[in-house]
């Protein structure tokens, strides 16, 4: 349905860009695509997307910066980030922000948990905003 929100996918590797947007497509969800930390942050800031799909390990501006960035100008955002990644260690568990996102999945993940997580937050984030089904009946994973 063409009035659902967009969904933001964050990730620098083409496959796995391809491969997110097509479980998006899937049910019918609208999506944006971006392969680095900046243009997300450009597109957050632009079009505010109804969840994001960020992978932490990317180039230039990685995962761990947009989170940052997020929590320091858009707090709220943070619980609308599902995170999807590779990386392991100290970095990922020092990371504070990681503790306010939707849901953290390490790659390869599991399509049909994401999909659920994904509808969930979607629909968390209706029922917060006060707009209960402004988009309709959101698709069932």
């Amino acid at each position: 349905m063409s009035d659902y929100p967009v969904v933001l996918v964050v990730d620098d590797d083409a496959s796995t860009q391809r491969l997110l947007v097509a479980v998006l497509k899937h049910p019918g969800l609208k999506h944006r695509a971006a392969g680095d930390g900046r243009e997300a942050l450009a597109i957050i800031a632009a079009e505010n997307p109804a969840a994001v799909i960020l992978d932490l390990l990317m180039p230039e501006v990685d995962g761990f910066e947009v989170l940052r960035q997020l929590s320091a100008r858009a707090p709220r955002m943070l619980s609308r980030v599902i995170v999807i990644t590779a990386a392991m260690g100290p970095r990922v568990d020092d990371c504070r922000e990681l503790h306010q996102v939707w849901s953290f999945f390490r790659k390869p993940m599991d399509i049909d948990q994401l999909s659920a997580s994904l509808i969930a937050c979607l629909a968390a984030s209706e029922e917060k905003a006060g707009r209960g089904s402004t988009h309709g009946a959101l698709p069932r994973p």
